[in-house]
């Protein structure tokens, strides 16, 4: 057996450790940026739903603006090109909620201009989330296989279920660059209504870097993951 494989495995347990609480970090700083955040008002004055219904004037998108279930559920729909914001966002007039919706509004503009890296992960999500299905199914046979087979068919199954598995790890990649774009976007169209004063600016940073962190985060927990399932596998099949 290479002592080699125990080694990476120990260490991508660490890393996972690690990994978990950058997220938490991450979660508690954005939802106390938007606890902070939600209680100042904005010289907009308008409501999350307002807000929207504004700018898919602006911009020309037409887009439907829903209310949704929950505290920072608030997404865009591309399937119906839809604005969906959470009750805490729907009728607040805040800087979190306006900055939150913004940047919902942004995903729509990505979609409206068929921005690249909106429609790859589009595509990667819709394979990750086939992916997810038969990964432990994969798993399952492929294990069995090494068991009872011993041959290469049970290695080769578990090898493919770890490629599968890293379609999450790259569906969390692309979704970083195209979150960061979607705040770029907010911020503008938020200083274009007239919010610049500093202390809106800075606001409005706060809540959507916070935002950000959490996508870094989660890219690190499932990076994290893929390291230790592979490292677990090649110990499994590798074993003498």
């Amino acid at each position: 057996m290479d002592f080699g494989y125990y080694i990476g495995y120990i260490i991508s347990g660490v890393v996972i450790i690690i990994s978990i609480i950058i997220a938490l970090v991450a979660q508690t700083k954005v939802n106390s940026a938007y606890d902070e955040y939600s209680r100042l008002g904005s010289s907009l004055d308008m409501t999350g739903a307002e807000l929207a219904e504004k700018l898919s004037e602006e911009t020309g998108l037409y887009l439907q603006v829903r209310q949704c279930q929950g505290k920072l559920t608030d997404h865009y729909d591309p399937t119906d090109k839809s604005i969906n914001i959470s009750q805490a966002n729907f009728n607040n007039k805040s800087i979190a909620a306006q900055a939150v919706v913004a940047h919902e509004f942004g995903h729509a503009m990505q979609h409206a201009e068929n921005y690249a890296p909106f429609k790859v992960r589009q595509t990667v999500v819709k394979v990750s989330n086939l992916v997810s299905r038969l990964l432990m199914p994969l798993l399952i046979v492929g294990i069995l296989l090494q068991i009872f087979l011993l041959g290469i068919a049970g290695p080769l199954v578990i090898y493919i279920s770890v490629a599968l598995y890293a379609v999450a790890v790259i569906a969390n990649l692309v979704t970083l660059p195209v979150e960061v774009n979607a705040s770029s976007r907010a911020k503008d169209m938020l200083v274009r209504l007239g919010a610049t004063s500093d202390a809106e600016v800075q606001a409005t940073d706060k809540v959507l870097n916070a935002a950000a962190l959490t996508y870094v985060a989660s890219l690190l927990v499932s990076m994290a993951y893929f390291l230790r399932f592979l490292f677990l596998m090649l110990m499994w099949t590798k074993r003498d």
